[in-house]
Formats: structure tokens, C-alpha cells, sequence
């Protein structure tokens, strides 16, 4: 199937009847590449960035909470033993992002079944209906006749369109960070000053000589920017000339410490967060009950003016600033298929509901599937997989993801 693509098609014969789309190549993306092939379908897959897994390698130098045996699917499993590269690891070990990335992700992507439809460097702008508006064949079986229509770019600019039966948006929430603004909208000035603005994790033992001397508003409190804060406390102690702003929008940090977490990365990382929230830190000063007010150049210097409660929080002056305050899917992918999305996380209707339904949060080792009913959209044969499905909520477990797999390419099954 070329569908106009610069790069042509050498993907193997295939006995399924499905075009299957699946947008990411990351942990998720990887799983429903493999449970396409499995089936005989004909799947491509586009990844943005330059190499499978643009957004684990990302913060690739960070260590994950869980082990081993919780991120990689028995799918990916059996495919490296059947290609003689046997997984073989300490299963209750955690893995950095590049070590998955290193000895799962890549070796799989570069077996000819899969590097054959994999598409790199090639990002997904939209995706409609063939000959369909959003609003037209509402609840019609005219809508599933009709392929979809994926436009799609590389990095020289060029546009094309590839067409596909079915679509798997694995894409995650990378690229599409959470303003700095109270109110979840961007700060004025925030646009303007967007390359002094960081969202991800620095690796501080590749990056040292950008951060050093420098100081540094950190903005979230989630388990990213807690990591943040740890590793920047720990680095301007080495380089006292470094300092660190932190501002949370609490009055205080929240995180518990829970001595018997099976997750034991997690709790340590909660207690040495909260011990350099609690001031033994001198290079770090929280910031309680603050929030970003706006942004402006002053020199060359941001400064930042600061709410604090509704009320005037001053203004910090900082040479830039480190925004790990989360993110949401990109929904203008899907602009035009019918998708019901939920009004509060962003997140599919029926699995936004099915997780209010069952406490609507929680640990994340608690979460569960709620079954393939709760995958489905009123647009037929789209599908939102991965973290993306969770919208804003947060506990979203790869393990999860793999069932969200089967249970998808068992309704595909009834198709074929």
C-alpha cells in the first residue's frame, strides 16, 4: 500500500483484510503493531519523532517505579524468543526508559515483520472519513463503509494521505504539555518566551553545564517534578552557584509515604521529595499555594510574577524555568470523527465513565480494564488506546494496555 507515501511500501503479504493505523511507536503502539501481525493485517505505524519510542526516550535516564515484569507484555515476550533474543532480566528490577527502550523496544521494531510498516519521522496531522463530514452519518452504518483519511508529515514539510480500515491512536499525551497559567490556560508572555520553558526531566549528568549557575523555576508536584526537585537539590548542592524556585499550587506538598508500597521506588522517592520540600535543601525554596501569573523578558532574565492564593505572590526572577505540570492527549487529531469525549478528563466518554464508576482514581496498580464496550467511540473502528485513554487521569498502568489490546483485536476479529 503506497496511498501516495515518500516512502513506499515493503511490508510482507498479508491475509487479514484490515489497513490498520496505529499512531505511536512507543510501549502500547509496539504491543498493537504485534497483535496485528499476529492476525495477518496490514498495519503501518507512524512515529513523530526519529526513532521508535520518541517519548520513553525522552526521560530515558529516569528509573521507572515498576519492575520488569509489569512493562513488557507477554506478546513482546514471545516475540523476542522467537527471534532468538530471549528477554532476560531481574524480573523485579526496574528498568531506566533507555534500558526498555534498549532491550525491548528497539530489537522488536527492527525485525522485518514490523520495520517494514514502520513509519519514522512521520507525524499524524489529522484524520477523517473518506467523503464524510463529523456530522454526517451520525449512527449509520455508511460511516464504517468509508476508509479512513490520514494526513501525514515529515520533517521537510511535505503532506500526504494515506488511507486505513481501522485506527489505533497509541499516541499518548508527549508533545501536548499542560500550560503554566492558573486556570489551565497559558500565562501571558508564555508563548513568547516558550524556549525558556523545559517539559521533561533533565539528565543532569548529560545536561550539567545548561543548568549550572542558573536558577530555575520548577512548576508542578506530581512524581516528574518531584524527581525533578530531588536531582536539582542534589546537583546545586555539587554547584552551589544553581537554585531552584519550586512552586506547587497546594499549600503544602500532600504525598503520603507509604512503608509498605510494593512499588518501594515510589515511596523513597516520595520521602526524599518531601524532605526537600521541608527545607533540607538550602539551593531549593518552595513555593506553596503559588501559581504563574505571567511571564515577561526582562534582560536576560524571565521574570515571573506569581499568584498566591488569588493574591499577589511578588515576582521571582529566573533564567528558565522547568514546567512539569503534566499533559493531555491531542484531541485535534480525532477534530473530526465523531468522539465522544469526556467533559472533565478528556479522556473516551465510556472509559472516563467506567473510571469514575469505580472510584474514578486511585492507585495505579489497582487500575483494571472495564472491557472492550468502554474502548468504543460512536466513530466505528477508532480506537484511543494507552495513557491517552486515561485522558487526565493519571494512573494509568501498561499492563492495562495490553488487555485494552486484546480486547480491541478481538472485536476486530468479529469483523474478519
Amino acid at each position: 500500500m503506497t496511498d501516495g507515501s515518500p516512502n513506499g511500501s515493503s511490508q510482507p503479504p498479508a491475509t487479514g483484510s484490515l489497513r490498520i493505523a496505529v499512531i505511536g511507536a512507543g510501549p502500547v503502539g509496539l504491543d498493537a503493531a504485534l497483535a496485528a501481525r499476529e492476525r495477518r493485517h496490514r498495519v503501518t505505524v507512524y512515529e513523530a519523532a526519529p526513532h521508535p519510542a520518541g517519548h520513553l526516550r525522552s526521560w530515558g535516564h529516569v528509573r521507572l517505579f515498576s519492575p520488569w515484569s509489569m512493562n513488557v507484555s507477554p506478546r513482546m515476550r514471545a516475540a523476542l524468543t522467537e527471534a532468538g533474543r530471549p528477554l532476560e532480566v531481574d524480573e523485579d528490577a526496574s528498568p531506566t526508559g533507555h534500558e526498555l527502550a534498549d532491550r525491548v523496544l528497539d530489537p522488536l521494531w527492527a525485525l522485518p515483520a514490523l520495520a517494514s510498516g514502520l513509519r519514522l519521522g512521520t507525524r499524524v496531522v489529522a484524520v477523517g472519513r473518506e467523503g464524510t463530514l463529523k456530522h454526517e452519518e451520525i449512527g449509520s452504518p455508511a460511516r464504517s463503509g468509508r476508509p479512513f483519511r490520514v494526513l501525514l508529515t515529515d520533517p521537510t514539510g511535505r503532506e500526504w494521505v494515506e488511507h486505513h480500515d481501522v485506527v489505533l491512536d497509541c499516541s499518548g499525551t508527549y508533545g501536548n504539555p499542560n500550560p503554566l497559567g492558573d486556570g489551565g490556560i497559558p500565562a501571558p508572555g508564555e508563548s513568547r518566551l516558550a524556549d525558556r520553558i523545559h517539559h521533561r526531566i533533565p539528565d543532569l549528568d548529560l545536561e550539567g553545564e545548561d543548568w549550572r549557575g542558573r536558577t530555575v523555576l520548577l512548576v508542578g508536584a506530581g512524581h516528574s517534578a518531584q524527581t525533578a526537585a530531588r536531582d536539582m537539590a542534589a546537583f546545586a548542592s555539587r554547584h552551589r552557584d544553581t537554585r531552584v524556585l519550586w512552586s506547587i499550587r497546594r499549600d503544602g506538598p500532600d504525598w503520603q509515604v507509604q512503608d509498605d508500597d510494593p512499588l518501594p521506588l515510589r515511596s523513597r522517592l516520595t520521602r526524599e521529595a518531601r524532605a526537600v520540600a521541608e527545607g533540607e535543601s538550602d539551593r531549593v525554596t518552595l513555593l506553596p499555594g503559588t501559581s504563574v501569573d505571567s511571564l515577561a523578558l526582562e534582560g536576560d532574565a524571565v521574570q515571573v510574577r506569581l499568584r498566591r492564593q488569588g493574591a499577589d505572590g511578588g515576582v521571582a526572577e529566573v533564567d528558565r524555568i522547568l514546567a512539569l505540570t503534566g499533559g493531555v492527549g491531542d484531541h485535534t487529531l480525532y477534530r473530526q470523527l465523531q468522539v465522544h469525549e469526556c467533559y472533565a478528563t478528556s479522556g473516551p466518554m465510556k472509559l472516563a465513565a467506567a473510571l469514575l464508576g469505580a472510584g474514578g482514581g486511585g492507585d495505579c496498580l489497582d487500575q483494571t480494564s472495564h472491557g472492550a464496550e468502554s474502548l468504543m467511540n460512536p466513530e466505528p473502528d477508532f480506537f484511543i488506546l494507552g495513557d491517552k485513554s486515561y485522558g487526565r487521569n493519571n494512573t494509568f498502568l501498561l499492563t492495562v494496555g495490553w488487555t485494552q489490546v486484546e480486547e480491541v483485536f478481538d472485536v476486530l476479529d468479529q469483523r474478519t
